[in-house]
């Protein structure tokens, strides 16, 4: 596997999740599952437009439907956010 990014137990489990989740005509999805596999670099895989118009929507839809939180959710999500990076060991041994 490519040392960089993909290496984070944390981010490890976040693109299970995408790859386990997301469709294989989702380009999330897609990029989630080649990092995995250490097929290619995350900069080779970015180069390609499919996944960067992809990840381009996910981050729009994801500031979205933050704005329309209230404060107290966007708070709780900052704090969770904070926690888990934090923690040691942060998202191994997980359950996907």
């Amino acid at each position: 596997m490519n040392r960089g990014i993909t290496d984070d137990p944390s981010v490890k489990a976040l693109l299970r999740r995408l790859a386990d989740e997301r469709d294989h005509d989702d380009p999330v999805g897609e990029l989630s599952r080649a990092l995995l596999c250490g097929e290619t670099s995350p900069q080779e895989l970015l180069r390609h437009g499919w996944y960067g118009e992809g990840l381009a929507s996910a981050v729009e839809a994801g500031r979205s439907e933050f704005n329309r939180m209230s404060p107290q959710q966007r708070t709780a999500i900052e704090d969770a956010a904070v926690r888990l990076r934090e923690a040691p060991n942060a998202g191994a041994g997980g359950n996907s």
